[in-house]
């Protein structure tokens, strides 16, 4: 293979590798959101009942 051939399958597995990490970390924060809400609305309960 010609070394420009090398050039354009680095990029490629570089901006696949960038855009799951991307993805992942989309889910991660989705994830924390969700807890957090769960959160806030145990806390509001707990003060409703006290």
């Amino acid at each position: 293979m010609e070394r420009a051939t090398y050039l354009v399958l680095a990029y490629i597995i570089i901006w696949a590798g960038f855009a799951g990490y991307l993805t992942w970390l989309s889910g991660r924060q989705r994830q924390t959101t969700r807890r957090l809400e769960e959160l806030t609305a145990q806390v509001r309960q707990q003060e409703v009942q006290s």
